[in-house]
């Protein structure tokens, strides 16, 4: 069993140095909004009826269940393009899938929870990670410091964070981990619904990916380079391996042309890492090669994910002493890395 600061981000190092304020944050749903950055057409015809939804302290797979009952369909038949959180006012896409059928009366399914928005008709179905970005607007109350969070506000506008992954991944006090270790190592392992089987590898994953980053973090710092390493070219997933650093390289590096990576572990044919950063990397997983051998069992692809964020069209505003910050991040980042780096929110829920 993982201990809670295991996989806090309290307890990994940060990118901007300084005293961070105190804050109240999610005192109410409305004060963590999320918007799906998702343009879609209206085919005006199609199997598949897209619901655009609102939805107030609820979490997507409760949504998607509700959508499926309403219509006296499989849950199989809801998609959407990713997982938004409970506690908060969000607004995302599903899609369900309908042949044969006419546009449901959707104005039925509202009720305080989750509200239908707008409806489409589309030939093909949402897919998983089809949006590019989400939009959050968040509120934090009775900040102790103006001064000390417009600050560190502006480095992470200039410089970004670092691209941890959440700790709403691992669940509460890192339950996901512990549950999925549990799972992954019993001898003979219970079948699990392909949710949970996703939510439990996620975790693993992601709890890697975390130490990796942090551990490298400490050691060389978020531009330190090893020989070896796998980058990622900007606005894109396309990965290449640098054999030997050089000074142009280095160049786009600053110029966040290309970002070092760290690894999403799995199997791999050809492992993108080689010499020091190999090493290194190998040198944190060791411990845990029991988790890399059930993912490579279970057949989970190995890949690679940038170390820096950098977040889109940052915005603060003031009302006493609350501040409104919006901003985008790209789909599988998360807004509570962004604002570990700026705030204390300590004996607050996230």
């Amino acid at each position: 069993m993982l201990a809670p600061s295991q996989v806090s981000l309290a307890d990994l190092p940060r990118l901007h140095k300084g005293d961070r304020p105190q804050a109240e944050f999610k005192q109410t749903p409305e004060d963590f909004q999320v918007i799906e950055q998702l343009d879609v057409a209206d085919d005006g015809e199609g199997e598949h009826q897209w619901l655009w939804v609102r939805k107030t302290g609820a979490n997507t797979n409760f949504c998607a269940e509700k959508i499926a009952r309403f219509a006296g369909v499989s849950e199989r038949n809801v998609s959407y393009s990713g997982l938004k959180d409970r506690q908060a006012v969000t607004w995302q896409w599903f899609s369900i899938q309908l042949p044969g059928k006419e546009t449901l009366n959707w104005d039925e399914l509202n009720d305080e929870e989750m509200s239908i928005e707008r409806v489409i008709r589309r030939t093909k179905k949402l897919k998983t990670g089809f949006h590019r970005a989400n939009r959050f607007v968040i509120r934090l109350a009775n900040v102790s410091s103006r001064e000390a969070l417009e600050n560190l506000w502006q480095g992470v506008s200039e410089l970004g964070v670092i691209n941890y992954f959440g700790e709403q991944r691992f669940g509460r006090s890192g339950d996901n981990v512990a549950q999925a270790e549990r799972w992954l190592m019993a001898s003979r392992p219970p079948r699990i619904s392909r949710s949970k089987r996703s939510l439990y590898l996620s975790a693993l994953r992601s709890y890697l990916f975390n130490e990796i980053v942090a551990e490298r973090i400490r050691q060389f710092g978020i531009d330190g380079t090893l020989t070896g390493d796998c980058v990622m070219l900007e606005g894109s997933q396309s990965v290449f391996t640098v054999a030997q650093w050089d000074d142009e390289l280095k160049q786009r590096l600053a110029n966040n042309n290309i970002y070092l990576t760290a690894p999403l572990a799995g199997s791999t044919n050809k492992p993108l890492v080689k010499g020091e950063a190999d090493a290194f990397e190998q040198s944190l997983l060791q411990p845990f090669d029991s988790w890399l051998q059930a993912l490579k069992k279970l057949r989970v692809e190995a890949t690679r994910r940038a170390i820096l964020l950098h977040v889109e069209n940052p915005e603060i505003s003031w009302q006493g002493k609350d501040a409104e910050l919006r901003f985008t991040l790209p789909s599988g980042a998360y807004a509570t890395t962004v604002l570990n780096e700026i705030v204390d929110l300590s004996g607050e829920s996230r």
